[in-house]
């Protein structure tokens, strides 16, 4: 029995793919450390600091992202979308170099609104643009790729290269790292907009090498 397998997926999700796959990487560097960080060198803090900075970013964020949502749904077009995402992404790079200024409870506090505010945008776009550019009948697989690859191993190597780099270096080093390659990735981005609007990557077959500009009506 042949075994037919398309592991191939067309240009404007490869390259969302891509940012998301080092963007999670970056902040990875620090998140699964970021209480030892918070209550180790910043005056005051606590255990209790560090819960009430997580639930200050996830209720900012879950309070804007569907309004967000919501209004780029409503918008003609996909220029919008790519807009708000630099938005976020731009937040995503401020982040770790802030960071590396926080002394107090309530600079934390405040940063992580900011995080919770730049987040809302990121996702909001980015899931309104990967699911438009999804490829019709690999729609499983190329969000699987999102999970797996975006979301969950690029966290994993994320960590382990963090854990590593804290115990040698420290902190600062992590969170500089992590806005460099934010601020790089971001990059990849620009070559996202021509694919905005009208055309659209196709689908390519099996093993095939990605032409220079494939493209098919939308």
């Amino acid at each position: 029995m042949r075994i037919h397998i398309n592991i191939t997926v067309n240009r404007a999700v490869q390259i969302l793919l891509l940012y998301m796959f080092f963007a999670i990487l970056s902040i990875s560097f620090f998140m699964p450390l970021f209480a030892v960080f918070v209550t180790g060198f910043i005056e005051g803090a606590t255990l209790r600091t560090v819960g009430f900075a997580l639930a200050i970013y996830a209720v900012t964020k879950s309070v804007l992202q569907i309004p967000i949502a919501r209004f780029l749904d409503r918008i003609k077009g996909e220029k919008d979308d790519f807009y708000v995402l630099i938005v976020g992404a731009v937040v995503a790079v401020i982040y770790p170099f802030a960071l590396l200024a926080v002394s107090k409870i309530w600079h934390i506090y405040l940063l992580e609104m900011f995080a919770g505010i730049g987040d809302a945008f990121l996702m909001a776009a980015y899931y309104s643009l990967f699911a438009r550019h999804v490829d019709k009948g690999s729609e499983g697989f190329e969000w699987s790729l999102f999970s797996v690859g975006g979301m969950t191993m690029s966290g994993a190597i994320g960590a382990a290269i963090g854990g590593v780099l804290a115990d040698i270096y420290g902190f600062h080093l992590l969170f500089l790292s992590a806005g460099i390659i934010n601020l790089i990735v971001s990059f990849v981005l620009i070559y996202l907009y021509p694919m905005l609007d009208g055309q659209r990557p196709v689908a390519l077959p099996p093993f095939s090498p990605i032409p220079k500009n494939p493209t098919t009506k939308p």
